[in-house]
């Protein structure tokens, strides 16, 4: 999926491009050395920056991508300053989306590209719903909320940046494969969980079993966007 957002966003050895939420740098670094352009990522946790830069030493992308501490609300970037902006599965941890959304506009040259995969909640959910399904996800996977794929088309638009594709990936792949669907499966991950002594496992299980959960039942999703700042 790296590669496919990358692709619609045309990542070429001429651009410059921005990661935000780029956690410990592996994106980065595999689209750096796959596509030859330029990386910078942005994180606002210490510990995972300086693991990322390890990762760019240890990979020899250190003369090609580079990491700074910064929100995704306040970019540690000048204004038209990158070719795309890219993010993978982090805006929805982010407190302000749509102020992300504006920041990413400013950072990126006219005709410049945001584009990114993200968590989302399926469109039209009602209350009973989402509190069933989607506050779970929420709770384990430390996430202010989850919004819909019409709701960041709309911050996107907000933001003064024209959506080109807003696509629900259940139309696009094999979507469900990648979550614990089976409720078997499920059961089975319940067990392991519960005989789990490290509490950041159990964590991890639990949170798996809330997504596959939520999956199944059609009330969570992952989007695929592309916008351009005109």
């Amino acid at each position: 999926m790296e590669r496919v957002v990358a692709a619609s966003a045309g990542v070429g050895a001429d651009c410059e491009v921005l990661d935000v939420g780029c956690g410990i740098g592996g994106t980065a670094c595999h689209l750096a050395s796959h596509t030859g352009a330029r990386f910078v990522g942005v994180n606002p946790n210490d510990a995972q920056i300086a693991l990322a830069r390890e990762l760019a030493r240890a990979s020899g992308m250190e003369g090609r991508v580079a990491f700074e501490r910064g929100s995704a609300s306040e970019l540690p970037c000048d204004d038209a300053s990158f070719d795309v902006v890219l993010f993978f599965e982090s805006p929805c941890h982010f407190p302000d989306r749509a102020r992300f959304f504006r920041e990413a506009r400013r950072v990126l040259r006219p005709g410049g590209r945001l584009a990114g995969e993200d968590w989302l909640a399926a469109e039209d959910l009602d209350a009973q719903a989402t509190t069933r399904w989607i506050r779970p996800i929420c709770q384990t996977w430390a996430i202010p909320s989850l919004g819909t794929r019409s709701q960041y088309a709309a911050d996107m638009r907000a933001g003064g940046l024209s959506v080109r594709e807003a696509i629900d990936l259940r139309e696009e792949m094999a979507l469900l494969r990648g979550f614990v669907v089976d409720p078997a499966d499920r059961q089975a991950l319940q067990r392991e969980m519960e005989r789990t002594a490290d509490p950041v496992r159990r964590a991890i299980k639990e949170g798996l079993i809330r997504l596959g959960e939520a999956a199944a039942a059609g009330a969570f999703t992952v989007g695929r966007f592309l916008a351009v700042r005109d």
